[in-house]
């Protein structure tokens, strides 16, 4: 073997060496925010893109839902384009897709596609988690 090509073989195994090491930063960057910022509430996970519109559809949604059950139950969205990881962690097979959690993690009901505040806000309900603040 020539000088060149030894040369060419060792740029070729560090430049491979270093593309391994970014893709575990970069799957440790994706598994911190598949974890939860307050895993003490309950949670409710949304899982799209920012460029699928049943996805842009459900912005509002989500937002009214985060906004009613503030202090009960975290809305959390995970673009699933710039976090392919949470896809496979997840299990997704379509867009958007709202996983329910307990406070324990436990996943308690899955839906796939466009799905309402009041439908979401039934399924909390039917869950135990109220909005409404308690009557002392």
């Amino acid at each position: 073997m020539n000088k060149v090509t030894r040369y060419a073989i060792v740029i070729l195994v560090c430049l491979l060496a270093g593309a391994a090491i970014l893709a575990g930063r970069n799957q440790e960057s994706a598994d911190t925010a598949v974890v939860s910022a307050d895993s003490s509430l309950p949670r409710l996970l949304d899982l799209g893109s920012h460029t699928c519109t049943p996805c842009q559809m459900m912005v509002p949604e989500l937002d009214a839902v985060s906004e009613e059950y503030a202090g009960v139950v975290n809305v959390e969205f995970i673009d699933v384009n710039e976090n392919q990881h949470a896809a496979e962690t997840y299990g997704i097979r379509l867009i958007p897709t709202q996983i329910f959690f307990d406070a324990d993690g436990n996943e308690l009901f899955r839906h796939e596609g466009y799905m309402s505040r009041e439908d979401m806000a039934a399924k909390l309900l039917e869950f135990g988690y109220d909005s409404s603040p308690s009557q002392d």
